[in-house]
């Protein structure tokens, strides 16, 4: 006799082959399969369960500057060629939110991934004293379910991973625009991190 089930897309056959015996036997094994099965469905329910309270944090500073003396300045030429390499870096990377801070060079980072994703770009004002604004980052990281892309700035991007649960990290260089972070958090887990780079550097 086979068994054939399918949960979540995952498909698994039991076949147990029965001998010639009498009923009760035929129901007590039966009963054994039932439970059997019963156990791998709660085994599945628990790590999908585990798979869903995990998201992604993807960090990355904002992309090349302009050189102008100003204190808003926009992205260079290669900034922006940066910003559409981090829709190529995360291609594959499902997304709910995107979050940046007031600046224009955080907002234009974002701009290609915003058009192409289809998804606003929250705005976190990076504002005095610097541990207000890591808070509300972290508020608005949790205030929506799913995988965040956040662009800040060389000092803010270290204090956001530890802020979200994620190990201390060196400063950004200030002429280091390549670092993408992904962090992984999840309820009752450690969160684990991983360094990359992504565009050219």
């Amino acid at each position: 006799m086979a068994a054939c089930h399918n949960i979540n897309q995952l498909s698994f056959q039991v076949f147990v082959s029965l001998p010639r015996c009498s009923f009760i036997t035929h129901l007590s094994l039966l009963k054994l399969l039932t439970g059997f099965l019963l156990l791998i469905c709660l085994g599945l329910s628990s790590i999908n369960q585990a798979v869903a309270d995990t998201r992604l944090i993807v960090l990355v500073r904002h992309a090349e500057k302009t050189n102008l003396q100003i204190d808003d300045p926009q992205l260079s030429p290669q900034g922006e060629m940066r910003a559409v390499a981090l829709i190529t870096a995360l291609n594959r990377t499902p997304l709910s939110q995107l979050i940046a801070t007031q600046y224009q060079r955080t907002q234009q980072t974002l701009a290609p991934m915003s058009k192409i994703r289809h998804l606003p770009v929250t705005i976190v004002p990076a504002q005095k004293p610097i541990e207000v604004h890591i808070q509300q980052i972290v508020e608005q990281v949790y205030a929506v379910k799913g995988n965040s892309l956040i662009v800040g700035h060389s000092n803010t991007i270290p204090l956001i991973i530890k802020a979200l649960g994620g190990p201390e990290i060196s400063a950004i260089n200030e002429n280091d625009y390549s670092q993408l972070f992904l962090l992984s958090i999840g309820d009752g887990q450690s969160a684990s991190l991983i360094a990359t780079r992504y565009g050219q550097e």
